[in-house]
């Protein structure tokens, strides 16, 4: 049976099957495509039939996991929030896409899951996470998420919405103009890609994160603007250190790029933790960067076809 796996993102919607027959997972063929620019469910719809598609036959069932920035209820079915998309939110994602395809003659097993939790199971598959039992895998991009992987299992919490770490408050900053997810004060707010390159602007810098990173040495304003986004990055990552005591948080996603940003948070991340944690302590960078959630949204509909 063919798995496939896709990340819905705010910019790129990544995808294609994974094979499984080996010791380490592997994308067979990938493709990646613009999110639409009108972030709608029937657009957003659309565009993923036509990335699960080419990989399908009539009359040949496969499993299809797919990663969501936001929110998914306890069976992995319905979307509970979808950030920054209209439309989406209480909608079965997975039974729509079955569906219309089933019109078509395919059959396809949908699972859906958290994007930071695809992220977590595709390290431990087959990346940073590999042979760990107790790990985080933290993403920072447009937004900040988390997955968390406990005596080798995800953690899922009661409801389903353990690990959301972008929404720990973190600020009590009456200037933050609030989160997308309709709280005030989170991480995501204080220092994701999207925050700081928002505030760029209003600081005549480039709205560009990367471009931001560069000039911390150089430019007071870009240096000002980061530093507070750093400290609370790194509160946030102690406060996670200290409840699970993982073996590792690995950084993923578009701002784990920046060079030297694992070791400045580092330097940040020690001074919050208890001495007996800062030997033990390890941070360090994804070895799979965008393929993580593909490979662990194809793994989610793996397990959804041995139930």
């Amino acid at each position: 049976m063919k798995r496939i796996g896709i990340d819905l993102g705010g910019h790129t919607i990544s995808a294609g099957p994974v094979d499984f027959s080996n010791e380490r997972p592997r994308i067979i063929s990938a493709r990646t495509v613009p999110t639409p620019e009108k972030r709608d469910l029937l657009s957003v719809t659309r565009a993923l039939e036509e990335l699960i598609l080419p990989w399908t036959a009539p009359g040949v069932e496969c499993s299809v996991g797919i990663g969501i920035p936001g929110f998914v209820d306890k069976e992995r079915r319905r979307i509970l929030r979808l950030t920054n998309f209209s439309g989406c939110d209480g909608v079965y994602l997975g039974e729509t896409i079955s569906a219309d395809l089933r019109e078509l003659g395919v059959k396809a097993v949908i699972r859906l899951e958290n994007d930071a939790n695809c992220a977590a199971l595709g390290e431990g598959a087959a990346g940073a996470a590999r042979g760990m039992s107790d790990y985080v895998v933290l993403t920072l991009g447009t937004g900040i998420g988390a997955g968390i992987v406990t005596n080798g299992r995800l953690l899922s919490g009661a409801h389903g919405m353990a690990a959301e770490c972008g929404h720990m408050a973190v600020s009590g900053d009456p200037a933050l103009s609030g989160c997308g997810c309709g709280g005030r004060g989170h991480l995501e707010e204080s220092a994701s890609a999207d925050w700081l390159e928002r505030r760029a602007g209003l600081l005549g810098l480039p709205p560009v994160f990367r471009e931001i990173w560069e000039r911390r040495r150089t430019d007071k304003n870009a240096a000002d603007l980061l530093a507070p986004a750093l400290e609370a990055l790194a509160r946030g990552i102690a406060s996670l250190a200290v409840t699970l005591d993982p073996e590792a948080v690995i950084l993923s996603g578009g701002m784990s790029l920046a060079a030297g940003l694992a070791d400045e948070l580092r330097e940040r991340i020690e001074k919050y933790l208890p001495r007996p944690f800062r030997p033990v302590f390890i941070l360090k960078n994804s070895e799979l960067g965008g393929e993580a959630a593909v490979i662990g949204a194809a793994s989610l509909g793996q397990e959804m076809c041995k139930r």
